[in-house]
């Protein structure tokens, strides 16, 4: 994580024109971004920290007056919709309240401030057997939240709607059959499941204590547990050997409440890697925030 300190400025409040300095990275906090911050509390910004590690949206961490430390984003409406934030919200709540995700302490279409969670990026940290075993517990943890809010499934219009907002040319027939296999895996999926559909380990926060957090809610989808899965292993880039450990874990955690054996689940998991691989890079190519 890389963060752009304003040393000189700790210990007394910023002006307007010095909150909106943000160095070389480009990025920097509006008039209009300031109001509302002010408007949700009442302590002044002393340090802000923009997080070079976010991908979908602009995220800083601000230090008040008062040494408390909340997290302000400025929400990438181009990769969510209004709707999508809405519906966002309402699953945040649902972690919220059984202490698996931050407070949020407001949101509206544009901005989120939220409670800042002291810990460690599981990034940080070598993924090894312990590491794994952690993931299959989180998934677990989320897949046991109550099956709402989330729109449900659909890898098809996903993939129609980045084809769509990709400026670069695509191989029309690789296209064509990642789409055939999306199709027939939104057409059979249970979608009985609240899934993240983001669990990167840098949406993994972990304390002293080895309370685990998961952070950024934003791609949860009512789906099966083999669409997770998937999408876990492909943004944590997890090798054969990982991926096997993890589907095994989850599967011995899982096992009285799934209807399917070990080997289905490991069949699902492929069909669904394979379209998340592809869908991860046209997605690459369209919101990373730090790629423009």
């Amino acid at each position: 994580m890389s963060l752009l300190t304003y040393k000189e400025f700790i210990g007394k409040e910023l002006t307007d024109e010095e909150l909106a300095c943000n160095g070389s990275t480009g990025k920097a906090l509006t008039d209009k971004e300031l109001i509302w911050i002010g408007a949700q509390q009442s302590e002044p910004i002393v340090v802000i920290e923009p997080l070079e590690q976010a991908l979908t949206n602009a995220v800083f961490l601000l230090t008040l007056a008062n040494n408390e430390k909340i997290i302000f984003k400025r929400l990438n409406l181009s990769a969510r919709n209004e709707s999508d934030r809405r519906r966002e919200f309402k699953v945040d709540q649902l972690a919220i309240f059984v202490g698996l995700t931050p407070k949020a302490i407001a949101c509206c279409g544009s901005y989120k401030l939220q409670e800042y969670f002291t810990g460690k990026e599981l990034s940080r940290l070598s993924v090894n057997k312990e590491i794994i075993n952690l993931l299959a517990v989180q998934l677990k943890k989320i897949h046991h939240l109550p099956a709402l809010h989330a729109q449900p499934q659909s890898l098809t219009s996903t993939l129609t709607q980045l084809k769509k907002t990709i400026t670069s040319a695509i191989d029309e027939q690789q296209f064509s059959v990642i789409l055939k296999r999306a199709i027939i895996l939104d057409n059979s999926s249970a979608k009985n499941v609240l899934c993240h559909g983001d669990l990167s380990l840098h949406n993994l926060l972990i304390n002293n204590k080895q309370q685990v957090m998961i952070l950024d809610w934003e791609y949860a989808t009512l789906a099966c547990p083999a669409y997770d899965l998937a999408s876990c292993i492909c943004i944590n880039r997890l090798d054969n050997l990982q991926q096997e450990s993890l589907i095994a874990s989850y599967y011995s955690l899982n096992k009285a409440q799934l209807t399917i054996s070990l080997s289905a689940l490991r069949r699902e998991c492929q069909l669904y890697f394979s379209v998340f691989s592809y869908l991860n890079g046209l997605w690459m190519s369209c919101f990373a925030v730090n790629n423009k």
